[in-house]
């Protein structure tokens, strides 16, 4: 790629565009500041780390401003609203710190774009909890996997390569023998190991995993099929799950959007339950692309409660349907939105709503935010830290240019420093 020299490599770069927090890349910086992923990467890390890096250029209602002038009117806004909302939420550790700290002095509410899968198993875990297991406990003990859901190498590429794949662990010296499972839609089904795919349609993934739990307690099933599944496939997995001395089931809960979805996590949250009466398995719930974890994570600490809460009566107050950011769009129920999407150039949802958009710099917009204040990306343009889809590991990334970018925790101090003397008490 022009502009970038192999002198100016970086080894063993985090990367922050999936949960799965790969730590292992190697990144060559032009001087220009256009970076390439030279090895160890995939799609996802390739998009982020070589998006060319553009102009800064603040905006008001489309027309370019002064920065200290689109931070004065962001401010204003914020000072006028009575109910606002700080959505998106896809930023680094500190970037949450400094959004959840100015919604507890302007009253606002906060939330994740994320959070709809989130919610799908942090509620299994509120109601009944379960077992699960880390990454690293995947790759050393794991033979036995069991994939539940659309093909999880869309959102987590490398998840094979780096948890099933690798021929050494703490305690083997050459391929483990592992057997592989998918049970879903159709997908790639792509990986160093041969994997069983169990092709079932998404609706009828709640029967499938019903009637996998039934072979597994040895119970008799009337049905020969199940969405052109036959029970016999089922019956071995189901066989080797038994058999196995580590199992593990996978599920990205981001998938379940059909009625019944959080019912979906709880039963494979059973299953792993079931399976732990006679061997040992764990759950590994695939989650935490832009740094949603970690978004939840410092919401919990700084509150005492998860992400979907206001602060609007003086003390934070959790509604997991109440506080959920589409809602509140679409019922009108905000008078202004933060969006912050840092990771990657997602736009703000369509609304007649003020909207103070920090974005990367190459974020598209159905119609003009009221505020743009680019920022820069965590692991690209500044240092920072990013939770791991297991949610047991605060990876730290480091800046790999000087695109004079600020960070979002920087550009929330500058808003905040802003509303001294004008905002409510």
């Amino acid at each position: 790629m022009p502009g970038v020299v192999d002198s100016a490599l970086r080894r063993n770069v985090a990367c922050p565009f999936c949960g799965l927090g790969c730590d292992d890349l190697t990144v060559a910086a032009g001087a220009d500041g256009q970076l390439a992923v030279r090895a160890a990467g995939c799609d996802l890390s390739r998009q982020g780390f070589e998006r060319r890096p553009l102009e800064a250029t603040a905006r008001i209602a489309g027309r370019a401003v002064e920065r200290r002038e689109a931070v004065a009117q962001a401010a204003a806004i914020l000072a006028a609203s009575r109910q606002p909302l700080i959505g998106g939420l896809a930023t680094d550790v500190d970037g949450v710190r400094a959004a959840v700290g100015l919604a507890e002095r302007i009253g606002g509410i906060v939330d994740h774009f994320g959070t709809d899968g989130l919610f799908r198993n942090l509620r299994v875990l509120q109601d009944s909890g379960w077992m699960t297991t880390t990454l690293g406990e995947v790759r050393n003990h794991m033979d036995c996997l069991l994939m539940v859901g659309p093909d999880p190498l869309a959102t987590f590429p490398r998840f094979l390569e780096l948890c099933v794949a690798p021929t050494q662990t703490l305690y083997d010296d050459g391929a483990k023998a592992r057997r592989l499972f998918r049970l879903g839609p159709p997908g790639t089904g792509s990986g160093a190991n041969t994997i069983s795919e169990l092709p079932c349609p998404l609706e009828q993934l709640p029967e499938a995993v019903s009637a996998l739990r039934c072979l597994i307690a040895d119970r008799r099933l009337q049905s020969t099929a199940i969405g052109g599944l036959p029970i016999e496939r089922l019956r071995e997995a189901a066989e080797s799950l038994k058999a196995a001395r580590y199992g593990v089931v996978v599920w990205a809960a981001a998938a379940f959007g059909f009625p019944g979805g959080d019912l979906m996590t709880q039963s494979l949250v059973d299953l792993v339950r079931d399976l732990n009466q006679g061997t040992r398995a764990a759950a590994l719930p695939l989650t935490g692309s832009d740094n949603l974890l970690g978004a939840n994570q410092v919401c919990t600490w700084q509150s005492g409660v998860p992400l979907r809460t206001s602060f609007a009566g003086g003390v934070p107050r959790h509604d997991s349907h109440l506080f959920a950011a589409s809602r509140l769009l679409a019922a009108h129920e905000v008078d202004a939105l933060v969006w912050i999407s840092s990771f990657r150039a997602v736009a703000p949802p369509p609304s007649d709503v003020p909207t103070i958009a920090l974005v990367a710099t190459d974020t598209p917009f159905a119609r003009p935010p009221e505020v743009v204040l680019p920022v820069g990306t965590p692991g690209v343009d500044h240092a920072g830290q990013i939770f791991r889809t297991d949610g047991v590991v605060a990876m730290p990334v480091a800046a790999l240019r000087d695109s004079r970018l600020p960070s979002v925790a920087d550009t929330l101090a500058e808003i905040s420093k802003a509303l001294d003397g004008g905002v409510r008490a």
